[in-house]
């Protein structure tokens, strides 16, 4: 038997699994966004507690594949097994070719992506969804939720994107702002956003509440145009940049209060590109202005099904 040794090379290294997910975590840290970091991070305990924590050397294919089939017997959708795989595969990628005697990355499983039509917001689902918000308020979570839900539906920006600005980068007499691309992977790291004079109402409202609010009760607000007003259960997370869980939340109980469908943000994001095509603009267009790298990102944004489709197909056939 190999002696255990700290240095790698072939050499068994016997290194519990919870050590081994730190350590990669650290490393990949300066890798990606640190959203994609705790992603991986939590997959991967999730997947140390399966396994209870053993050595990284003693996990084998068959764990994987149980863990797979658990969660499938639980229902979970099936998109949801390839960050899984891809953390996996990250994971003992980085170790094999360090020279552990590991798992080969290679026969981890990966899903292939189902594609579903997707969730596209309408304009009467939009105005609903408005009207669930108090109009006539001083409450200022209101009238900040208010100016996220106008500035997402005018820009098709995501959730991130939006929750990124501060109030310097407005220009409110322009109704301009520059965002850095969420997913630009360096081939399009700014764009540009614009948006109509009433989302700019909107967000004059709510700046001037938020000035209020800094003044008088929220000294400690940092520079997020959106931050949180609550103390989010005494988590501390008052005055701090919105996260995008909140902003999916907000939007979930607004559209149970209207009796409409969730609309999540990418609902708004499909309607923009969605509309761009139907009122002549191109896949170009829908790529410049929703951020895309690529004109292949684009084309899911351009689908049509049912109705709207038929007539498409009746005009371009003159019946």
């Amino acid at each position: 038997m190999q002696t255990p040794t700290d240095s790698f090379g072939g050499c068994l290294h016997f290194m519990k699994l919870s050590e081994a997910i730190e350590k990669f975590t650290k490393w990949r840290a300066f890798q990606v966004k640190k959203g994609t970091v705790a992603g991986y991070d939590m997959i991967l305990r999730q997947f140390c507690m399966f396994v209870r924590d053993c050595q990284i050397e003693h996990v084998r294919l068959e764990d994987i594949v149980e863990w797979f089939e658990l969660m499938n017997h639980l229902n979970w959708k099936h998109n949801s097994f390839i960050p899984k795989a891809q953390a996996l595969k990250k994971l003992f990628e980085f170790y094999k070719k360090q020279g552990l005697l590991v798992l080969d990355p290679g026969l981890i499983p990966m899903p292939s992506k189902q594609y579903n039509i997707p969730r596209v917001a309408n304009e009467d689902s939009y105005h609903k969804l408005l009207t669930a918000i108090p109009s006539n308020t001083n409450d200022p979570r209101h009238i900040r939720n208010k100016a996220i839900i106008m500035l997402l539906w005018d820009t098709g920006a995501r959730n991130g994107e939006i929750l990124a600005l501060d109030p310097s980068d407005l220009d409110l007499v322009r109704k301009h702002a520059v965002i850095k691309t969420e997913k630009s992977k360096g081939r399009r790291p700014f764009r540009e956003l614009f948006w109509t004079d009433q989302t700019n109402d909107a967000l004059m409202a709510w700046l001037k509440k938020r000035d209020y609010l800094k003044k008088t009760k929220m000294s400690h607000m940092d520079e997020s145009l959106f931050p949180c007003i609550c103390s989010a259960q005494g988590l501390g997370k008052s005055g701090k940049r919105m996260s995008i869980k909140a902003v999916g939340e907000l939007l979930r109980r607004y559209s149970n209060k209207a009796g409409i469908p969730y609309m999540n943000a990418h609902s708004f994001r499909h309607h923009m590109g969605h509309d761009i095509i139907t009122k002549g603009g191109s896949s170009s267009d829908v790529m410049n202005i929703l951020g895309h790298a690529t004109l292949a990102s684009s084309s899911i944004y351009t689908m049509m099904t049912g109705p709207e489709l038929e007539n498409r197909y009746r005009i371009f056939k003159g019946i």
